[in-house]
């Protein structure tokens, strides 16, 4: 039998307990959560109005051009 893992369980199981575990609650989740739709819709609205401006100098392109 070929062994797998040539650490020690003991020392396997003291690098375990010495590994920091981050506590995350669902209230930070949301917090998050919420931050992350409210840079969302911002970044909707930024690309709505660089659409918006697109368009209309479009317009101003076309009308110095004599098109329309």
């Amino acid at each position: 039998m070929k062994i797998v893992n040539e650490k020690p369980l003991s020392k396997i199981k003291e690098e375990r307990e010495n590994q920091e575990i981050i506590p995350v609650s669902l209230d930070a989740l949301g917090i998050e959560l919420a931050q992350e739709k409210i840079k969302n819709v911002q970044k909707d609205l930024l690309i709505n109005s660089l659409g918006q401006q697109v368009a209309l100098l479009k317009i101003d392109i076309l009308q110095l051009k004599g098109g329309a």
